[in-house]
């Protein structure tokens, strides 16, 4: 091989070489550029300003982390770019919303609807306005509305059966969270919401297998294992209830009504073991507990008097 064409191969490598550092670190500086949301539209926005969509997905940017000036200085700049941009009109109507301002909020959800009269985030928004206000009936039809439009919108589906638990129809919530589950089989809170509604009803069988449905799609549910809790204490299964107050409290430490009722459970258990044969052996161990769990009750709420109260009776007891 002569010395030009060793030459000429080594100037190729070294122009290959450099062309790949060079892609290299256009990469680098890409993933660089759209490493977040925010440098992403904003990037997007740099190149292509006059574009009405990047506004709005850096305006919700700006909303999602509470930047309310910012966003809707965005979705202004997408309205004028585009006066029938409906999710702008939405969005600044979710600002209003946030900051309890309804009826200007009420305004640019309209307006939104009636650029898109299909738009199932302004009528499902128009009713947790509306629901906000204590106007449950203009709340359900709006929401009633959005599910029209779009039959598995499951965030409408859970708020109108909130609603109608709210106004007394517990069947008719029973009938909405039933629709939950079979567009959607593992939601644990439409299970929970299910046994909720049961144990409202007295229905406690059911109440306790959807609790348990509940948490065996999410076993650290401290809610459910309280109310399952709840039902056992009813049903003199202390050791059961004590447990699964114990577990809630692992994830919800300062949940007083929790705490209260673990409180009441070792009362309970106490009592049995002054009945039983081995007459009253470990009772007393359960009211120092049942004493240290109210202190911690009045703790986090110094004004819970039904804690102070059991404290003073079993202290008078003990004596």
């Amino acid at each position: 091989m002569t010395i030009e064409k060793k030459a000429l191969i080594w100037i190729e490598s070294i122009v290959l070489i450099s062309l790949l550092l060079a892609y290299s670190w256009f990469t680098y500086q890409r993933n660089f550029i759209w490493k977040d949301d925010l440098s992403l539209w904003s990037d997007v926005i740099k190149k292509s300003p006059n574009k009405f969509r990047p506004h709005i997905s850096l305006g919700k940017v700006y909303a999602d982390t509470r930047q309310y000036d910012l966003a809707m200085a965005e979705f202004k700049e997408a309205l004028r770019l585009n006066p029938r941009a409906s999710k702008a009109r939405n969005n600044i109507g979710s600002i209003y919303n946030e900051k309890r301002l309804f009826d200007q909020a009420i305004t640019e959800y309209n307006e939104a609807l009636r650029i898109d009269p299909s738009s199932k985030e302004a009528l499902y928004n128009l009713g947790t306005i509306y629901e906000k206000k204590g106007q449950l009936d203009e709340a359900i039809l709006y929401y009633q509305e959005s599910l029209k439009v779009r039959p598995d919108y499951l965030l409408a589906r859970y708020v109108l059966a909130k609603a109608y638990d709210q106004k007394g129809l517990i069947d008719v919530a029973i009938s909405e969270y039933k629709k939950i589950l079979n567009l959607a089989p593992d939601q644990p809170n439409a299970y929970y919401n299910l046994g909720l509604a049961y144990d409202k009803k007295g229905w406690l069988n059911e109440a306790v297998y959807h609790y348990q449905q509940a948490l065996k799609l999410k076993p650290d549910y401290p809610q459910a294992l309280s109310n399952l809790g709840i039902i056992y204490g009813k049903r003199g299964r202390f050791e059961e209830a004590t447990e699964l107050f114990k577990k809630a409290l692992n994830i919800a430490p300062d949940d007083t009504i929790t705490l209260f009722n673990l409180g009441l459970a070792y009362e309970e258990l106490a009592k049995s073991y002054e009945q039983s044969a081995s007459g009253g052996a470990g009772s007393e161990e359960l009211i120092v507990k049942a004493i240290e769990t109210y202190q911690k009750v009045l703790s986090i709420n110094p004004d819970n008097i039904q804690a102070r109260e059991r404290i003073a009776k079993l202290k008078t007891m003990s004596k």
